[in-house]
């Protein structure tokens, strides 16, 4: 489909205010250096076959990998339109602005394809949007990050390419995984059958979904923030319920807490000075067990968010850990606070955190804290992985902070780095 567009067009200097909270978007990091590169398979498309013959044989799957030497990947997104004037591909964290992410037509054809090298254990979430040029004007004067994100939100999955992630905006992206990257979780087909929506006595709604073999006795208790994503998609209930079988797991309630999405709301509640940690130890918590067996152990109390919400399940774990001594955090929105003063004086809590390489103004943070950590009471695993701020990440590498902090024995203080590139 071609878009006409429709966006807001402010900067980043943006502020949402709510409550006490002044809440300012990140800062952008320098760009770094562009992953565009020529891609001669492509350029050679008009003397090897016709367009048509190419989308039937060599772009019946796609995007098309190619070796490139380094331990680094050819990666050619394609896409297929006759009437648009022009086409974009944002790939999570590796396109920065328009000419990044700008498709380039091969010339009498209905072929649109962009190049990029990426490390070979690289995966990522991409969406396409072609425009016309009413559309292509608004882009054309939107601040970069904004531009990245009108893609992201209005472009559409990839039809060849059957990988597919449902991101925190509630929409489906494509999933581009390169051969080495660490195996993704297995699929989830939607909202738990055993998941019931209640409603906090804040007024907040929760799936609460109890173990498939609940029996009455003490259980440990996964909260996961924007639970509204973790719900519809199924991914939290699916992975929880999976490792359980196993017996990789103690079975566990989960408790998926809507956090609202993109709204003023949550960037109000789950920032630094947000009420969102007070609000888990003092109502949330109690209410839940009010309701259902939960361990009185807070070691078995695991807090997990993403971002923003990471931030807060680490805030929580840091300020109550007499309450939540478990936190799983994913790419942690450091960019508010470094957490670096709460890390100094931590209790004993078990916390897994997670950051992308691809991740420039969260990453130096996540380091920083983790050295921090490292002669410091809690238990901590650590991951960097070959990508950016994405739920194609952060869904499998749920899986794996769950199994280590909920697993048959403690976890191990464990530290994985992504190699230097």
């Amino acid at each position: 489909m071609t878009s006409s567009l429709g966006r807001r067009t402010e900067g980043a200097d943006v502020n949402l205010t709510s409550g006490p909270s002044r809440i300012t978007l990140p800062p952008a990091p320098p760009k770094p250096p562009s992953r565009r590169t020529p891609s001669p398979r492509i350029a050679r498309l008009a003397a090897d076959c016709s367009a048509t013959e190419f989308w039937e044989t060599v772009a019946r799957r796609t995007p098309l990998v190619e070796e490139a030497g380094d331990g680094e990947r050819r990666v050619t997104f394609l896409w297929r339109s006759i009437a648009a004037t022009a086409v974009h591909v944002t790939v999570n964290r590796v396109t920065y602005d328009l000419d990044d992410s700008r498709m380039e037509r091969v010339p009498g054809t209905d072929v649109w394809y962009a190049a990029f090298r990426l490390p070979a254990d690289w995966r990522g979430s991409y969406t396409v949007l072609e425009t016309d040029a009413a559309g292509s004007s608004p882009l054309s004067g939107t601040e970069s990050r904004w531009a990245m994100r009108t893609i992201r939100e209005e472009g559409s999955t990839d039809p060849r390419n059957p990988r597919r992630i449902r991101t925190h905006s509630g929409r489906l992206a494509s999933v581009a995984e390169l051969d080495t990257a660490s195996p993704r979780a297995a699929p989830a087909h939607g909202p738990s059958p055993r998941a019931q929506r209640l409603v906090t006595p804040t007024g907040r709604p929760v799936w609460l979904s109890p173990p498939p073999d609940a029996d009455g006795t003490p259980r440990p208790l996964v909260v996961v923030l924007d639970g509204e994503v973790w719900h519809a998609s199924g991914y939290a209930a699916a992975s929880a319920d999976r490792l359980a079988e196993s017996g990789t797991i103690r079975a566990p309630y989960l408790a998926l807490v809507e956090t609202g999405g993109t709204s003023p709301r949550r960037m109000a509640d789950l920032s630094i000075d947000g009420a969102m940690s007070e609000e888990v130890v003092t109502t949330l918590l109690p209410w839940l067990r009010d309701r259902v067996p939960v361990s009185a152990d807070p070691r078995d109390v695991v807090l997990t968010g993403e971002s923003l919400g990471g931030l807060t399940a680490l805030k929580t774990a840091f300020d109550h850990p007499e309450s939540v001594g478990a936190a799983l955090s994913q790419s942690a929105s450091l960019w508010q606070a470094d957490l670096l003063d709460r890390a100094a004086t931590a209790g004993p809590v078990r916390l897994f955190l997670t950051v992308g390489v691809f991740e420039p103004t969260l990453l130096e943070p996540h380091r920083r804290l983790r050295e921090a950590l490292a002669e410091r009471p809690p238990t901590m695993a650590y991951r960097e992985f070959q990508g950016g701020h994405d739920m194609a990440w952060w869904r499998g590498l749920w899986e794996d902070g769950i199994t280590d902090l909920l697993g048959g024995g403690r976890p191990s203080a464990a530290i994985q780095r992504s190699p230097q590139r």
